[in-house]
């Protein structure tokens, strides 16, 4: 045995006492077995041969000398947050950046992606609490119909635009401390509304609550993007749409009764109060998904992301390509007859029906919740049919290794395969399109039994058909967007958003003109219709979709190539 020497671990300042045995191994003062390698390789710390109980691996750096006494004393970097062994240590800002989020554990997955869509139902709540008031806030305000409706359209807006703000800026400095900010935003504009005098101050402060609550359309997605492998992040989207429809479902039910027992105005008290608790739980448990380096492949390396310059426009160079423009426009079609059912939906049972606000906002919980069923059963109908035909492909290739079942699938065996899987086998199928079929036939029934003044309750189960199958293809094609560009999952759901509220809000502008021009029967007639015409493109994109995307690559690659020298 030779004499003692001083050594430090790298995650402690404190020294410990080393000695060598025979053989060359290191034991501290604890009678621990230190192993040490090459120059190269790191030293781990074995369990302790004392009878205390065993202690977890550490890593320590190789020891230089063995038989020189030394002190080392190098403090710990400044900032370098504490190794988290809880769920997300004290708060979600003290965290280790170096980790993958997709290694996290099912428990921490399962809390950001509720933690999300709690507040992704931000935005769709404050769009649609006081949509039971309308009628009294008109009045107060001594304005009329299209005015009243123009308070939903800036909102709507809004909602479609700063997205891409926030999704340019989560691409430079993070995601949560985006969140952070805009729901700061949020809670100021929800109660300057509450204040408002006259109609143009309370737009003017819809704008600006639409600004706040509007970054997680985005950034939802991103993070769900960050954490999710591809053949498991259908289901993650559809429930996390659960809380952007929760706000629907609840919202109007909510205003309703706040109107009758307090006033509109408590409306957007109460939407401060639930904004301000959205941001608690994000600086508490809300940890940081976006990384500065990639993984790359199933490896354990990473490369570093490309450096980005702040650019709010930038998401939209995606409607460059064929089968984004495609799916974003039948979206579209979605959200504008989404809008153009909730704006009307109000006064057709307030003074048609004469229903009270409070039993109007009942009114609009079948609606919310064919949505609520058909987004988790469109999410699980995704994954099940993209696994089913992954693995069809699979056994079609000519890597005759590769094995899955029609439920299951093994990434990694994929990837060794010739023939790679594509995002287009998510689309289709008897579900998907079956959706399509419901919601023209519903609509247009809708549409119908308001115009010949059938009894309300053909109107509310309509409505709950119209939800159910209005959700299924969106979110089908809001997760298809991703799974094309998961490295931009922020941006593309950002670009999203901007072609589907920018039709919400157009929706919610001429619903009135639209319906006092046309009827609803016709008015609503025409809106299937149009949604018919426009489900071609889905079949554009599941055939040529994959072509349209290897042809894109081949021209880039080819662009990137120096032209021959003469």
């Amino acid at each position: 045995m030779e004499e003692l020497s001083r050594q430090i671990t790298s995650q402690s300042t404190h020294s410990m006492l080393v000695t060598t045995l025979d053989g060359g191994r290191l034991v501290s003062h604890t009678m621990d077995i230190i192993h040490h390698h090459d120059d190269d390789s790191d030293v781990e710390e074995s369990t302790s041969t004392s009878n205390t109980c065993s202690e977890a691996i550490e890593k320590v750096p190789t020891v230089a000398s063995e038989t020189t006494i030394k002190q080392i004393d190098a403090p710990k970097p400044v900032g370098t947050p504490p190794p988290s062994h809880s769920l997300f240590s004290w708060y979600a800002g003290a965290q280790d950046l170096s980790s993958d989020p997709r290694s996290f554990s099912t428990f921490k997955k399962t809390c950001i992606l509720l933690i999300v869509a709690l507040a992704g139902s931000s935005s769709p709540l404050a769009s649609t609490i006081y949509y039971p008031s309308l009628t009294v806030m008109q009045k107060e305000f001594h304005t009329d119909d299209t005015t009243m409706n123009a308070s939903i359209s800036i909102f709507t807006f809004f909602t479609g635009f700063f997205p891409l703000l926030w999704a340019s800026a989560g691409d430079i400095i993070g995601r949560r401390r985006i969140y952070l900010i805009s729901f700061c935003i949020s809670v100021i504009g929800s109660v300057c509304c509450g204040v408002s005098i006259n109609i143009t101050m309370f737009i003017i402060f819809r704008a600006i609550s639409a600004i706040g609550s509007s970054s997680i359309m985005s950034m939802g997605a991103g993070t769900l993007a960050d954490i999710f492998e591809t053949h498991e992040r259908g289901r993650a989207f559809a429930w996390y749409t659960c809380g952007p429809l929760l706000g629907p479902a609840l919202g109007p039910i909510i205003g309703g009764y706040l109107n009758q027992a307090f006033g509109w105005r408590s409306t957007f008290y109460f939407l401060a109060m639930f904004n301000f608790c959205i941001w608690i739980v994000i600086f508490l448990f809300l940890p940081e998904t976006f990384r500065t380096s990639l993984p790359v492949g199933n490896e354990k390396q990473t490369k570093p992301r490309p450096k980005k310059h702040f650019n709010p426009l930038q998401a939209l160079d995606l409607l460059l390509n064929l089968n984004i423009v495609l799916a974003v426009a039948f979206v579209g079609v979605l959200f504008f007859l989404l809008y153009l059912v909730n704006t009307t939906f109000t006064r057709t049972y307030s003074i048609q029906y004469g229903f009270d606000s409070g039993t109007v906002g009942l009114c609009y919980l079948p609606n919310a919740i064919g949505c609520m069923i058909g987004g988790i059963a469109g999410g699980r109908v995704s994954d099940a049919r993209y696994n089913r035909q992954v693995a069809k492909l699979g056994r079609q290739s000519e890597n005759g290794g590769l094995q899955s079942n029609d439920t299951e699938v093994d990434v990694e065996q994929l990837g060794q395969a010739k023939v790679k899987p594509y995002p287009e086998l998510r689309l289709g199928g008897v579900v998907f399109y079956g959706a399509i079929l419901l919601q023209l036939l519903s609509i247009t029934a809708y549409g119908w039994c308001v115009e010949k003044n059938v009894t309300w309750v053909a109107g509310v189960v309509c409505q709950f058909f119209v939800g159910l199958a209005l959700m299924v293809p969106n979110v089908v094609l809001s997760t298809y967007m991703v799974d094309c560009y998961r490295k931009r999952g922020a941006s593309v759901t950002a670009c999203n958003n901007f072609v589907r509220y920018i039709m919400g809000g157009i929706g919610s502008l001429v619903s009135s003109p639209m319906q006092q021009g046309m009827g609803s029967g016709p008015m609503f007639t025409f809106i299937g219709l149009l949604l018919a015409l426009f489900g071609a493109n889905l079949v554009l994109i599941q055939y040529k979709g994959n072509s349209w995307r290897i042809a894109k690559e081949q021209k880039e690659t080819n662009a990137d190539k120096p032209s021959a020298s003469v």
